[in-house]
């Protein structure tokens, strides 16, 4: 075994170390130190993303791998690709600064919406009547003779009987009865009636976000999000699959590092809210199908292989405690109902959240990130299907692409020449591209003639027609065209360039959403024109330009109008369920009732694919 030492930078006391077997990769290491490093190929070498510094005296010939991801100022800088990097004896590691922008999903949701409140979790006041000789019933049936019939056939919970006698007499028989359906959750001293939280928790491939909210009201006390702290095992799911199936502790590494993220969330939350973590009595849970079985520690391997069978798929509801999640321990845990292997529990949250069962018309639902999912609701009936978008709406597999965090173009317009929307400060350094930036940069580039339908960027001879400045940025690296959209001033010290095999990688990930909104409308007998509305869900669906997505033909075409921007829809589903136990059996009717298309077998599929890669308004 060998130490690997993680620092945040060379100068910063602040590390974390961790004992490894010699001849483990840097981002082995890293994974088991839950430290948060991105790695959107799984550790294959392939996307240069899990990028550190290695210390000078450590320092050695780059590999082929680097030469090909890092530049000459970087490799002297002391960079290196931690998944190929291995370590042989103890050995230090700065990290290089991340910053992820968790606000632009956290802040989507409308505080303003009224749930009908009927929550599963209620508390009594209760005076325990006082035992006497004449009075010899136990402690147990005293509290249960206080609470009202609904609540009084209570199953009986050992932990809570073996400190009932001292709770009872401490608190002179003055206590409030937490329960759950029949379950009592906890008996606390006094009058805590005003003092009753649930978690809603949204975990996302890349993005893991939680709500605190009032039962009594339903109201969001906070929210937080962080990186999801699997990521180290890659950027979509079928990575997580492999290295949970490959491995020998994969699966249980994966499911700790996701929970104690939250355990990190959910106790920042408490401590600015003056909650303590005991006070949360309920949380309900919402993922694809892949988050959700991670996190209940499900082996997810025969997810990954056709046919793509899931462990379970009805809602699964187990103790806080068997999960190692630090809230009440008894607090019932849900995760809410899936539809199919890729269509998961968030789409079911998407649905509940947009009331689909309840709309007029015919109502096109898109929840893209790292997978697209879709939902075509109609003429009394609910299709799905998801498709292997693939992580390039998110930045990865794109040479400066990145989330959603300072630096990151957001937002692209090209007239004679390139405006830029940089998240962050004003005149912050540009550090790379995000998902919204990059449909906004394709679509501008092929209005502007830049590139054609088929997305091949123009050589500089068939360029004479475009304004210099933007002739200017058409390059030639060692025979792969690409577009400068930010020259070498960047935060990065290399021109930020958007290049063929980006446009590609836009053009497959596009192309896999619009073919499977055509074969849902293909069952459903419907066309673009018929469409009442197309609901974009999630943090990439809000701050997607409609105009860019419709011109990259990443949706069908229809009236810019006739799409709107949802929110963390998903999140609010589970919010809707954790504060109702009508919406939570609405949820499981909704995944009842959703008809799953899937695509891996629909002869039609593969035509529409390939229709679909091209750019321009075409469906």
């Amino acid at each position: 075994m060998v130490n690997v030492t993680f620092q945040k930078s060379a100068c910063q006391a602040d590390e974390c170390v961790v004992k490894v077997p010699s001849g483990s990769t840097i981002l082995q290491a890293a994974i088991t130190a839950g430290v948060d490093l991105h790695s959107a190929c799984g550790g294959k070498g392939t996307c240069g993303k899990c990028r550190v510094i290695l210390p000078p005296e450590d320092r050695t010939e780059p590999l082929p791998e680097e030469k090909k991801f890092l530049s000459a100022e970087q490799i002297d800088a002391g960079v290196v690709l931690a998944c190929k990097r291995t370590v042989e004896s103890d050995r230090q590691i700065i990290l290089i600064e991340q910053k992820d922008v968790f606000d632009r999903k956290t802040r989507l949701e409308d505080d303003n919406r009224v749930f009908e409140l009927v929550p599963l979790v209620h508390k009594h006041a209760v005076h325990v009547s006082v035992p006497s000789t004449s009075d010899q019933r136990s402690d147990w049936e005293r509290l249960a003779a206080g609470l009202p019939a609904s609540a009084a056939s209570l199953r009986f919970n050992r932990g809570i009987a073996a400190k009932l006698p001292r709770i009872l007499r401490d608190a002179s028989f003055q206590v409030t009865a937490v329960t759950a359906g029949n379950d009592l959750l906890a008996v606390e001293s006094g009058n805590t009636l005003d003092r009753t939280f649930g978690l809603a928790i949204d975990i996302g491939t890349t993005t893991v976000v939680a709500y605190l909210m009032n039962l009594n009201n339903g109201k969001i006390i906070a929210r937080e999000a962080i990186t999801n702290p699997q990521q180290g095992a890659g950027a979509d799911v079928i990575s997580r699959i492999n290295y949970a199936s490959d491995h020998p502790d994969g699966l249980v590494q994966l499911q700790i590092q996701v929970v104690e993220g939250l355990n990190q969330i959910i106790a920042n939350m408490c401590r600015q809210k003056g909650i303590a973590p005991e006070e949360i009595y309920q949380a309900v849970v919402v993922g694809n199908t892949t988050m959700s079985h991670l996190f209940l520690g499900i082996d997810p391997t025969y997810l990954g292989p056709a046919p793509f069978i899931p462990g379970f798929r009805q809602a699964v509801t187990v103790k806080a405690s068997e999960l190692g999640l630090r809230i009440l321990s008894d607090s019932p845990v849900t995760v809410l109902p899936i539809v199919a292997g890729y269509v998961g529990s968030d789409t079911v949250g998407v649905m509940l959240s947009g009331k689909i069962d309840q709309l007029k018309g015919i109502h096109l639902f898109i929840d893209i990130g790292t997978n697209g999912e879709m939902v075509l609701a109609g003429k009394g009936r609910i299709l799905t299907c998801s498709t292997a978008a693939g992580p390039a709406f998110e930045g990865a597999g794109i040479k400066f692409g990145m989330r959603a965090a300072d630096g990151a173009i957001e937002r692209v317009k090209i007239t004679d020449d390139v405006e830029l929307g940089v998240i962050g400060k004003e005149n912050e350094s540009v550090r790379g591209i995000c998902g919204s930036g990059l449909i906004d940069a394709i679509s501008e580039m092929h209005k502007a003639g830049i590139i054609n339908s088929r997305g091949r960027i123009i050589d500089h001879a068939s360029a004479s027609e475009l304004p210099p400045a933007l002739r200017d940025r058409i390059l030639n690296d060692n025979g792969i065209r690409e577009f400068v959209l930010a020259w070498k001033e960047s935060a990065t010290g290399e021109n930020i360039t958007i290049t063929q095999m980006d446009i590609r990688a836009l053009q497959l990930a596009k192309g896999a959403v619009l073919a499977g909104v055509r074969i849902l409308m293909i069952h459903l007998g419907v066309k673009p024109d018929d469409l009442e509305m197309i609901h974009l869900a999630g943090a990439f669906g809000n701050y997607i330009a409609k105009e860019s997505a419709l011109g990259i033909g990443l949706l069908p075409q229809v009236p810019v109008e006739k799409i709107q921007s949802i929110g963390n829809a998903a999140g609010n589903g589970a919010q809707m369920a954790l504060l109702s136990t009508i919406e939570m059996s609405r949820a499981n009717r909704l995944a009842r009732d959703a008809e799953h298309i899937e695509l891996s077998t629909e002869e039609l599929f593969q035509d529409e694919y390939m229709e679909s890669l091209a750019l321009g308004q075409r469906y």
